[in-house]
């Protein structure tokens, strides 16, 4: 007996519908504001009718604002923080799944506990250990006063990373969800392939380089682009940690495209703006889009 899925299907595409215009329709309003020019926006308010003024806009958010210079900066450390944070992961996932240890379980239990912890439930101490790296040298040598004791005075070494790269970067590389998901893939590599390139004199870092990482192209991709896109979309962290134009990223300097508040907002500038800070995620994702869906499978076949 064929069971007749005619109702099934039909519901099913109707949510999926339904599901496409709640997407399609805040991007649409987006695409359209766009085009419009700043006196067409006031006498007609949000149309439903795409202007004309679209590559004006853009040639206005190139030539006059900062958020260029802040979209690559996104780039630069959206790329740091992805390749370090699929780095660490890669060798965590490494120790946690082919070495014997007491303390593996532990370290990979603390490792996943993390994710718990968002960078932005520590943001002042971040901050304060960014604004000067050596600051828990200095806590540490202080202790009981034994450094003034033998150097004649308390340790105060200064080294601060805000408005850097490196300031940006850094705390936003620990991250355990990758660590998690890199562990699960290494699990399905059969073990029998470790012993044998024991056997054939492979050592632990050609293992590494040579077996593990060729095997692990997909999902390697796949979280190095999810982690660049989730950095792309950081907000709190750049914020504080940015104070100049010259290192603001992307998506902080979209809300501050505009902070004049003696008039209403250019909202077909900001829509422009907004278009161009979403572009370079939309690229990397259409370029990488197999690699994406053969990751996601935790597959390399």
């Amino acid at each position: 007996m064929i069971e007749n899925t005619s109702s099934i299907d039909r519901v099913a595409g109707a949510i999926l519908i339904a599901g496409l215009l709640f997407v399609l329709t805040p991007l649409a309003f987006v695409v359209i504001t766009a085009t419009q020019s700043y006196e067409d926006f006031l006498r007609n308010n949000f149309s439903l009718i795409p202007g004309s003024h679209f590559f004006e806009n853009f040639r206005e958010v190139w030539s006059r604002t900062d958020l260029p210079r802040q979209t690559l900066n996104s780039i630069i450390v959206g790329g740091i923080v992805a390749a370090g944070r699929v780095a660490l992961a890669v060798t965590t996932s490494y120790a946690v799944v082919f070495f014997t240890g007491r303390g593996r379980g532990f370290v990979y239990a603390l490792v996943v506990a993390s994710i718990m912890l968002p960078l932005e439930l520590m943001i002042i101490t971040a901050y304060q250990v960014t604004a000067n790296v050596a600051l828990p040298l200095n806590v540490i040598a202080n202790l009981g006063g034994w450094w003034g004791a033998v150097f004649g005075g308390a340790l105060d070494l200064q080294w601060n990373l805000l408005d850097t790269y490196a300031g940006i970067s850094i705390p936003l590389m620990a991250q355990g969800s990758c660590t998690m998901i890199l562990v699960q893939f290494f699990r399905t590599i059969p073990p029998q392939l470790a012993r044998a390139a024991i056997v054939d004199g492979v050592g632990p870092l050609r293992f590494l380089w040579d077996i593990l990482l060729p095997l692990s192209k997909g999902p390697i991709t796949a979280l190095g682009i999810y982690m660049f896109i989730s950095v792309w979309i950081q907000y709190m962290w750049p914020l504080v940690a940015a104070s100049s134009p010259a290192r603001t990223m992307a998506v902080v300097g979209l809300t501050r495209l505009q902070e004049d508040g003696e008039r209403i907002p250019d909202f077909p500038l900001q829509m422009t703006g907004a278009i161009l800070v979403t572009l370079p995620p939309l690229i990397l994702i259409a370029l990488f889009q197999r690699r994406i869906v053969r990751g996601l499978t935790l597959s390399e076949k």
